[in-house]
């Protein structure tokens, strides 16, 4: 495969990031470590295997398989998930005209979390850290002391068996998701270059559909789309 071609990058500005979790995209970095961020197009449906077949996705890598943690809040434009024991947050930045989204990555930090951690987390997504008891905080006592002073959080969990490859000179993947008691599939794209998204786009026959990011989609599929701000 070509995933590594592409990939994430360091974020400069992003002064908590810790050296961090295996990511299948690993990092290319510039001279100056600057990510560049990546435009996205993403969408869900019970199954995707016309999608699949369509991008000829390879089949003979294993999937990558994840137990994972959205907190969803209703009012943000964040995606804010831990995986892999990282707090992973990334910012909807900008829309563009045709629909395609630009995530910047924010703030990543290991667990257990310091007080500064949580501090500058606080700076890109609201937490209520006024009364915190502790110095560093485990993934499940940042979910039951911190996150539940939130009660317009919501926590979900997810499984995700993932497969990534290249199309259309675009990062794609397709994944198999469990999230509590449901299950459905996701289908993405992404690149620095909007026009290379629109292409591959095009080419799927898929230039009609809406973009539906993982937040809303989870939403969706949790019957939480009402509380979409």
């Amino acid at each position: 495969m070509h995933v590594n071609a592409i990939g994430w990058r360091v974020l400069h500005r992003c002064a908590p990031c810790k050296a961090l979790r295996a990511d299948p995209m690993p990092p290319i970095e510039t001279s100056a470590s600057v990510i560049v961020p990546r435009w996205e197009w993403r969408c869900f449906a019970a199954s995707l295997a016309t999608i699949a077949q369509a991008a000829a996705m390879p089949t003979g890598a294993a999937p990558r398989e994840s137990d994972e943690i959205y907190l969803l809040d209703p009012r943000g434009t964040q995606n804010a998930k831990i995986r892999d024991e990282v707090l992973d947050i990334k910012q909807l930045h900008q829309t563009d005209a045709d629909g395609l989204e630009l995530w910047e990555p924010v703030f990543k930090a290991r667990f257990p979390l310091s007080r500064n951690d949580l501090a500058s987390a606080s700076a890109f997504w609201a937490l209520p850290l006024e009364n915190m008891a502790r110095q560093t905080y485990t993934i499940q006592q940042f979910i039951d002391e911190v996150i539940a002073l939130r009660s317009d959080l919501r926590v979900v969990r997810v499984h995700k068996s993932r497969r990534g490859f290249i199309f259309g000179g675009c990062i794609a993947e397709l994944a198999k998701l469990a999230v509590e008691s449901r299950t459905l599939e996701s289908f993405s794209l992404e690149h620095e270059d909007p026009k290379r998204i629109l292409a591959a786009l095009r080419e799927l026959r898929l230039d009609g559909h809406a973009n539906t990011n993982y937040p809303l989609g989870l939403k969706r599929a949790l019957g939480l789309a009402g509380q979409v701000a």
